[in-house]
C-alpha cells in the first residue's frame, strides 16, 4: 500500500512541479502524461512511460510509444543522479527532461513536428527531435530534415540536414554528400486566383 502511494505521490510531483519549469508559452501549465503502463525507478529519479504515450502541456502536447521522465526531488544534491538545474533554470525540483522514442509527434497550435526521437530539455526550454525523416508542418508548408531544434520559449525553430549518407526525402538522395533541407512553401491564393474566371 505505501508503495503504490509512493509511486502516486511521485506522478503528482512530476505534474505539479514542471508546471514552474516550463517556459514563457506554457509556463502557468503543468506537464500531464499518459500511457498504458508506467515504471517508477525511485533512486534513479526517473519514470517510464510506454504504450501510446501522451504529454500534454497547455496548448502543446506530444506522442510517441515511449517517454522517459527524468526528475529531481528535494533530496536531490548536485553531482547525483539527477544533475544540478542549469544556470537561470526557474526551478530545482520537478521534470527536467523527457527522452521520447518510436514515431514522436509534437504539435502546437500552428505546427506539427515528426521524428523517430525527441529531448525534451525543461530547463533551456527546448525540444530536440532526429531521425532519417524529420518533417515540420505549418498550414501548408511543408519543412524537411534530420534534426530539428524547436525552442518553445521564443517559438523559433531550426532544422538542419544531418549527417553525410542520410537522404531526407526520395527525390533528394544524395548518394555520399550530406542531407539537405527540403521546403515546400504553398502561397497563398489571391483574391485574383481564387474569382472567376
Amino acid at each position: 500500500m505505501s508503495k503504490s502511494f509512493g509511486i502516486l505521490a511521485i506522478v503528482a510531483a512530476l505534474m505539479v512541479t514542471s508546471a514552474m519549469a516550463a517556459g514563457p508559452i506554457q509556463q502557468d501549465k503543468p506537464i500531464e502524461i499518459s500511457s498504458d503502463k508506467l515504471d517508477v525507478f525511485q533512486d534513479q529519479h526517473k519514470a517510464i512511460f510506454t504504450g501510446n504515450v501522451i504529454a500534454i502541456q497547455g496548448t502543446t502536447n506530444m506522442r510517441a510509444a515511449e517517454m522517459v521522465v527524468f526528475y529531481r526531488d528535494s533530496e536531490t544534491k548536485p553531482g547525483e543522479t539527477a544533475p544540478a538545474p542549469a544556470e537561470g533554470a526557474p526551478n530545482a525540483q520537478g521534470i527536467y527532461r523527457i527522452e521520447s522514442q518510436g514515431s514522436v509527434v509534437f504539435t502546437t497550435p500552428t505546427e506539427t513536428a515528426l521524428g523517430e526521437n525527441a529531448i525534451y530539455n525543461v530547463d533551456t526550454d527546448t525540444i530536440d527531435l532526429v531521425g532519417a525523416n524529420v518533417t515540420l508542418t505549418r498550414g501548408q508548408n511543408i519543412l524537411k530534415g534530420t534534426k530539428l531544434n524547436y525552442n518553445m520559449a521564443t517559438g523559433r525553430s531550426v532544422l538542419t540536414g544531418g549527417a553525410s549518407g542520410t537522404a531526407v526525402t526520395g527525390e533528394g538522395a544524395t548518394g555520399g554528400k550530406g542531407a539537405r533541407v527540403h521546403g515546400l512553401f504553398i502561397p497563398k491564393a489571391t483574391n485574383a486566383d481564387s474569382g472567376k474566371k
